[in-house]
């Protein structure tokens, strides 16, 4: 906070004869309050106040030096309107009434604006408050030095700040631009971010084959992809990527355009799950299209001011560029290096040697390239589809008609929940008349009790309590009248509404319901590449409902007997797809891909002609 200058405080402006001040404790705070205000937006409207309140005037406004002469930009109070944007040639004129003012009392005084002056003018009505004391133009000469010492610091302090945003850039130019490698790259421009954002979770995505994954998180070395926050972080990057604009959410609990709750309306859940209140999308992209994403979340609500927007978004911009050189450097040729090699042995060995051993450096690197880096061989899964892992079918305990049925085709229910309710007409009637007979004996007893006639009164005991275990019997019944789900499912059964009036008999199935929590996969694999899938492989998917979400699963079995579709022998294959949430139903059709053993990158290119050689091999001399 800046210091208040003493003089501001005790000596009055040149020529003004000293007069006890109005308000001394209230000119004081006015002036703290300017001189440690640190927004220039603030301290104008804050002098304006200021001067109301202290010189009890009706009008308050700000002029400043425009193409030779006084321009008032902003004005409160009496004629605020009338003079917003007025001119007036110099301070000798606005210290007197303007057009339009009659009756009024006016004081105007320079304003400091650094090498500039402008005026600080304030009026009142004449009858009610009186000319103008020597006392109060002192005070509004005071104001006016105290919002002068104000506009300066903030001057000084926004230069010093472009200074350090300069200095800042330059060093995060220099730290990408010093490493092609991708990962490195990549971990540099998160990292840096956090130098010019408060942040609390930074991440950049890359954009590759349609697909768009978290490569790098701010604080981190590595990065793990079975992260739940990170793969709902990964899904909004994808959105925001698809956008193909940067987008800033201020607050989550308070949307402040279309775009905000449109991203809401989508992640609104996943980023009160996250503990996010406000986020920064910057896509990475040029003219050949979107590289990535650069993601800023925080659980501060509007975390970037636009000046660290704006570093953030140069920081993007520098990104974009490390990254296409960068993915550019990576790339590793697929031509025919050693055929070219042959090709033009002549002239390699007239090269220098230092060009021919660099040459030679090359080709080891794409050599060992295509042969000793591994990743898993993706097996296509075909026709897939989703089926409930258990079923269990509902069946009465009690013989009845079917009166109502509870829940709707494809509804979700839970343990316990009545689906069923059977006519129970007969069956109340004859509890509650076993109950009134109980009753009545208990009542019989009573009397007997009364008379001393003890037989009675024993054998009427014994009646009613075989009666009450009659109606605790008949009670069970009835209450079997209602049959509830055994376990959590979908009901399975189609237009179960329509068994309303059928007759239901104990023990056989009516409806069925199926377990969501793990779905089962089905789908077939080409004879060819049976023998590489495995018990256990890895299976990911994607269905058309979540275009944008990865899910996985494991192979559970695989079937002995092919199946002949449409002339290619396949071989049918299951795997279990845990559901969490019950995203995915029965019935979805998916595109699903099994993971099999790693395979390098020659290993499959002459996969298919080596199998098509063996078999022409085996057919010729077998």
């Amino acid at each position: 906070m800046a210091a208040t200058d003493p003089a501001l405080l005790a000596t009055p402006a040149a020529g003004v004869p000293l007069t006890p001040t109005p308000g001394t404790d209230a000119l004081f705070a006015a002036i703290l309050e300017l001189t440690s205000t640190l927004d220039p937006d603030e301290i104008e409207p804050k002098t304006l106040r200021s001067a109301l309140a202290l010189l009890a005037a009706e009008g308050a406004s700000i002029w400043i030096p425009y193409e030779g002469t006084l321009a008032c930009p902003v004005a409160v109070g009496q004629n605020a309107k009338q003079l917003g944007g007025s001119r007036a040639p110099s301070l000798d004129e606005l210290s007197g009434p303007l057009e339009g003012e009659e009756n009024v009392a006016v004081l105007a005084v320079p304003l400091p604006r650094g090498e500039d002056h402008g005026a600080l003018r304030v009026t009142r009505d004449l009858a009610a408050g009186g000319p103008f004391s020597p006392g109060e133009r002192d005070a509004l000469h005071r104001l006016a030095a105290a919002a002068g010492v104000a506009l300066n610091n903030v001057k000084r302090i926004q230069a010093n700040d472009r200074a350090k945003d300069l200095a800042l850039v330059m060093e995060m130019s220099r730290e990408i631009a010093s490493t092609l490698d991708l990962d490195r790259v990549m971990r540099s421009v998160v990292n840096l971010a956090m130098r010019a954002v408060p942040f609390d979770r930074g991440a950049i995505a890359l954009y590759e084959r349609g697909t768009c994954d978290i490569r790098a998180v701010a604080g981190a070395e590595t990065v793990d992809p079975d992260d739940p926050e990170l793969q709902d972080l990964a899904v909004r990057a994808a959105w925001a990527a698809g956008v193909g604009q940067s987008f800033y959410l201020s607050d989550r609990t308070d949307p402040a355009s279309d775009a905000e709750r449109v991203f809401l309306q989508i992640f609104g859940d996943d980023l009160a799950a996250d503990g996010v209140m406000s986020g920064f999308f910057i896509p990475l992209k040029d003219d050949e299209g979107v590289v990535g994403i650069l993601v800023l979340e925080s659980a501060r609500p509007d975390f970037a001011t636009p000046r660290q927007q704006e570093l953030a978004t140069i920081l993007a911009h520098q990104a974009t560029v490390a990254l296409r050189n960068a993915q550019l450097y990576n790339q590793v040729p697929l031509a025919d290096a050693l055929g070219a090699l042959q090709a033009r042995k002549q002239a390699l060995l007239a090269m220098p040697h230092r060009r021919r051993m660099l040459i030679a450096a090359a080709v080891l690197v794409a050599v060992g390239s295509l042969t000793l880096i591994r990743w898993p061989l993706r097996v296509d899964g075909l026709a897939p589809v989703f089926r409930p892992t258990a079923r269990a079918e509902i069946r009465p305990l009690t013989d009845g008609i079917i009166e109502r049925v509870l829940v709707r085709e494809g509804a979700t229910v839970t343990r316990g929940t009545p689906i069923l309710q059977l006519r129970d007409t007969e069956l109340r009637a004859a509890y509650e008349a076993a109950l009134a007979s109980a009753v009545a004996a208990e009542r019989s007893a009573a009397a007997a009790a009364s008379r001393g006639d003890a037989a009675e009164e024993r054998l009427q005991r014994l009646r009613a309590d075989v009666l009450r275990r009659e109606a605790s019997v008949r009670e069970e019944h009835l209450r079997a009248a209602t049959v509830r789900s055994p376990v959590t499912g979908i009901l399975l059964t189609p237009r179960p509404e329509e068994r309303v009036g059928s007759w239901a008999d104990a023990g056989l199935p009516v409806l069925v319901i199926g377990r969501m929590d793990t779905l089962e996969l089905e789908f077939g694999v080409d004879q060819r590449d049976i023998g590489r899938v495995h018990a256990g492989d890895e299976v990911r998917l994607r269905v058309d409902a979540f275009p944008q979400r990865t899910f996985r699963g494991r192979v559970s079995a695989l079937s002995s007997v092919a199946l002949d579709s449409a002339g290619t022998v396949v071989f049918p294959v299951r795997a279990l797809v845990p559901n969490d949430g019950a995203p995915l139903r029965p019935g979805m059709v998916a595109y699903a891909r099994v993971l099999t053993a790693p395979s390098s990158l020659l290993g499959r290119a002459v996969r298919e002609p080596a199998r098509r050689l063996r078999l022409l091999w085996w057919r010729m001399w077998s």
